[in-house]
């Protein structure tokens, strides 16, 4: 490396100024770009002790990965390079506080102001995810604040793997307080491990101190992380619900980064408690077609069917009186796989202590829940499901079993008409993404919300 005086170039181009942070995996540089004539930070990545030259390259691989995010809530990463051998990352330099320092300073923030700033980072980290780039090490010490808006930093650097944050040597590579309870015990390291360390940083922003206290050393830590509760926040009020799911034990309960984005923000404007994410994972659909056929045979099959109709219109009260007794689902108006089906099983009428009724918010997030839950955890989804939608659980799974993942876009709440209509793209495993306009009814049993069959 270098003392703190002897001036360096970097990579040829990069003129080391002077160390502007320091962590346990090295130091943070400001640096001079000689071609470009501007400030930047420079960090070397990769290389630590117990490190495989495989896994050197794998870093730089992440590293120029990271440098392909476009946020305005990252620190943006501006170049890799080599010095000596080792590789070395070029970033945004942001003249500021770190949030970490901020808050040690001035004292906790307001629960709309956490949230407003929660927002934003969950904005970065869900664009992030959609392009496969998970952080692995948020924290408020990587989240610096220039210019009034706060930034995500260390991209790149984090590895992957639970093996990464203990390295041959024995080196912690993460910091023990922001590692959720699945890291704790050595499993993966994936998205809801974000979410967690997000919540955690909120947390820390709203109340001054890390949801878990520090147990003197980092594995007891981790021990007490993998085996307590947060402790319950004191100021956070209208935020306690949304920390309480994004510091959830299980992974599969605290919900997307998109769905943590969208709740926060509500509660920056204003909106109050938000709902509460339904226990699993990210988004909810209905109930899917039998077989899930492709998109051309289903238009196909709905062209086929208006021809059909037209060609027996005098017997169109017998028609209605059979699709009542077989229970046709008429919610969808797409190439869909889930709706414009016929039930295996009669329409159920309303069963014990179903009740009608919901609030925007809630419709809004059910269906996003549900959708995320459904390619993820499949009992889950199914408990989701109103007794006249679960008629046929192998055709269920053996749909939804082929499906990696749906987004819900354009999600729109008829609280009046107990429906919510949303566009769905659904991404199969073995072909191109399809998308769809589906409307949902929604009913209350026992005081949760269901997808029910459209009357």
């Amino acid at each position: 490396m270098t003392d703190h005086t002897t001036p360096m170039l970097i990579g040829g181009r990069y003129e080391i100024v002077r160390p502007i942070g320091r962590g346990g995996m090295g130091t943070v540089w400001l640096a001079r770009d000689t071609v470009l004539g501007r400030e930047v930070a420079a960090k070397q990545i990769g290389d630590f002790p117990g490190e495989s030259e495989g896994e050197t390259r794998r870093a730089m691989r992440e590293a120029r990965a990271a440098a392909a995010l476009n946020h305005p809530n990252v620190v943006a990463v501006y170049d890799v390079t080599e010095h000596e051998g080792s590789p070395w990352l070029v970033m945004e330099y942001v003249a500021g506080p770190t949030l970490a320092s901020v808050i040690r300073q001035r004292g906790p923030m307001t629960p709309r102001g956490a949230a407003d700033l929660g927002a934003q980072l969950a904005g970065a980290l869900a664009s992030a995810h959609r392009a496969g780039v998970v952080h692995r090490d948020i924290k408020p010490a990587n989240v610096l604040i220039g210019g009034g808006r706060p930034k995500i930093g260390d991209f790149g650097i984090a590895r992957a793997d639970s093996e990464d944050h203990l390295t041959q040597t024995g080196m912690l590579t993460g910091t023990p307080s922001y590692m959720p309870p699945e890291v704790a015990v050595g499993r993966d390291h994936g998205e809801a491990a974000d979410v967690w360390a997000l919540g955690a940083t909120i947390y820390y922003a709203v109340e001054g101190q890390d949801a878990h206290a520090g147990q003197g050393n980092a594995l007891a830590t981790l021990r007490h992380i993998a085996t307590h509760p947060p402790r319950r926040p004191q100021r956070a009020g209208v935020l306690e619900p949304v920390l309480a799911d994004m510091l959830a034990h299980d992974p599969a309960h605290r919900g997307t980064m998109k769905q943590a984005r969208q709740r926060l923000e509500n509660i920056a404007a204003g909106g109050g408690v938000a709902p509460r994410v339904a226990p699993v994972a990210p988004h909810p659909p209905s109930q899917p077609a039998p077989s899930g056929p492709q998109p051309q045979q289903r238009r196909a099959r709905r062209r086929g069917s208006l021809v059909l109709w037209a060609c027996v219109g005098v017997l169109a009260a017998l028609l209605v009186a059979a699709a009542i007794a077989f229970g046709v689902d008429r919610g969808g108006t797409g190439s869909g796989a889930t709706e414009g089906r016929v039930s295996a099983s009669p329409t159920t009428s309303p069963v014990a202590g179903e009740t009608s009724g919901f609030t925007e918010d809630e419709g809004r997030s059910f269906i996003e829940n549900y959708f995320a839950t459904v390619t993820t955890d499949r009992d889950a989804a199914w408990a989701m499901l109103a007794p006249s939608r679960q008629d046929d659980r192998g055709a269920y799974d053996g749909f939804w079993g082929g499906i990696e993942s749906v987004d819900t876009d354009d999600v729109s709440v008829d609280t009046d008409a107990g429906t919510v209509s949303v566009t769905l793209t659904y991404h199969p495993t073995d072909r191109e993404a399809s998308s769809e306009k589906q409307t949902y009814a929604l009913t209350r049993i026992d005081d949760d919300l269901k997808i029910d069959t459209i009357p």
